[in-house]
């Protein structure tokens, strides 16, 4: 009888998973039906009310949660609500995937985790509260536009992921999984930026961050057949994959006996679809970043080994390098011609955009001109002969300068600061006698140089939701995840 009872009950509990999983694809079809523009957020409402559904019923739903995290940083799911425009970003009200399962992961961890050990060292702490205080100083002062005030919330939000990350990664077995959540992520990229670079598919989803029209005619796409994968834009999938590929290569190259066989032939996997991928891209400067990051690697690596393991080691690097050479062969044509071939004023015109960027900078060197405020205020620094805010209206390229016209000096200084912090916390980890936690420390060290060196080319708001400002604050919450595990075990 017990028996029978147990059937039936998972019987109406089947019944009832698959009844509230219909009703919630019925709802999500219905806002998807009201408009192509409200299409990620029908999909956000069906992944709602489903995961709502699995915690009523007790289902083990946080390790599917925790990977589609993980998997969030790969592609676009997101939705502006109360749009104002559609050139910023965000262009309103900001609501993604990324951060709902963010809460979601936030809010089990106030019921399961046990540990009050502090997520975030003082420091960082501080350093990241002057920081927001400065963003929210600027939009007060510098910015009455309500933009401003939804990138202070898109702000908040890379703040809140950073904490999620350092908060629930900073178990072993869960640090292990993040890891293999971006190997899997930098396989599905290298994969999608082949097909569409051999393919031509999947090109015009919009939506779900191929890049719209106007985005990918800013990075000479169509003429030179540069590839975003879902990542928005070539450059921007470069960027980002060129922070993350270190992160996967350091347990390899450390030799971190913590994976499994099959995770280890996913890493080389990952790593060598991210290659791909980065090439396809015809990102020079990611070209470089990831040749650095990579070079820090195999440094701090074989000091790290022990005498047995350094005799094979160099001939294991060279072999890797072979076969990197081999499979960078189809396209070695096409790395000789983004090389040797004229880049149609690309690197020119960053020199008028940093002119006007410090003209920007001293007229408003405390408080900027407001978060998200650059483009609407950068005609009236434009003296340059060329009227580049016209030729080319975009904001400067370089991060620390696109961030210190927005929030001002000290906000520009501290933004620094704040990379310097998380950069001390991996030579800390670095310390330990873990070879796990080094070699994760060490990944996201040479993956922090590498997001720097691509920084100083490319433009980024410190309140923007695309995805290389979100990538920073994923390798923040990484590094304190370590950290928070080493003060845990006293290692």
């Amino acid at each position: 009888m017990e028996k029978n009872s147990d059937f039936t009950e998972n019987i109406k509990q089947s019944a009832l998973v698959v009844g509230l999983c219909v009703g919630a694809f019925l709802l999500g079809a219905v806002v998807i039906g009201a408009g192509s523009q409200t299409l990620i957020f029908g999909v956000l409402m069906i992944f709602v009310i489903g995961t709502a559904v699995c915690f009523a019923l007790d289902f083990p739903v946080i390790t599917a949660v925790r990977f589609a995290f993980i998997a969030s940083f790969f592609f676009k799911a997101d939705v502006n609500l109360m749009k104002i425009d559609e050139i910023e970003d965000p262009s309103g009200f900001n609501l993604s995937l990324t951060v709902l399962t963010a809460l979601i992961l936030l809010v089990s961890d106030q019921f399961t985790d046990e540990s009050r050990e502090k997520v975030f060292p003082t420091s960082f702490s501080v350093i990241l509260g002057s920081l927001f205080v400065c963003a929210v100083v600027s939009v007060i002062y510098g910015s009455s536009n309500l933009l401003g005030w939804f990138s202070v919330w898109s702000f908040l939000t890379s703040i809140l992921i950073a904490f999620v990350i350092a908060s629930h990664f900073s178990r072993r077995e869960r640090l292990i999984q993040l890891v293999s959540g971006v190997a899997g992520g930098l396989v599905f990229t290298g994969f999608i930026s082949a097909t569409q670079y051999f393919l031509d598919f999947p090109t015009n989803l919009a939506a779900f961050g191929t890049g719209t029209e106007e985005e990918l005619l800013g990075t000479q796409s169509q003429l030179l057949s540069r590839v975003p994968a879902f990542l928005r834009t070539p450059t921007e999938m470069a960027w980002i994959i060129s922070a993350l590929i270190p992160l996967v290569l350091a347990p390899i190259i450390c030799r971190v006996k913590n994976f499994h066989s099959f995770q280890k032939i996913l890493f080389w996997s990952a790593v060598m679809a991210g290659i791909v991928a980065v090439i396809l891209s015809l990102a020079r400067g990611s070209w470089i970043s990831l040749l650095v990051a990579a070079a820090i690697l195999i440094l701090f690596g074989w000091m790290r080994l022990s005498k047995s393991e350094k005799r094979n080691y160099f001939f294991s690097i060279t072999g890797a390098g072979i076969l990197v050479c081999v499979l960078l062969a189809p396209f070695s044509a096409r790395i000789y011609e983004r090389l040797t071939a004229d880049d149609e004023g690309s690197a020119l015109i960053r020199v008028p955009l940093m002119e006007t960027a410090v003209r920007m900078i001293e007229d408003n060197a405390l408080v900027g001109v407001g978060l998200n405020g650059y483009r609407a205020n950068m005609d009236r620094y434009d003296e340059t002969e060329i009227f580049v805010t016209k030729v080319f209206p975009n904001p400067v390229h370089n991060v620390f300068a696109h961030i210190t016209a927005e929030i001002g000096i000290p906000g520009g200084i501290i933004f620094c600061l704040l990379i310097c912090a998380a950069l001390f916390e991996c030579f800390k980890a670095m310390q330990s006698k873990d070879r796990l936690l080094f070699a994760i420390a060490l990944g996201v060290f040479a993956g922090l140089v590498a997001f720097v060196i691509s920084a100083m080319k490319e433009p980024g708001s410190l309140g923007s939701v695309r995805p290389p400002m979100r990538t920073l604050f994923f390798l923040f919450g990484t590094i304190l995840a370590v950290s928070r595990i080493r003060r845990q075990l006293f290692l």
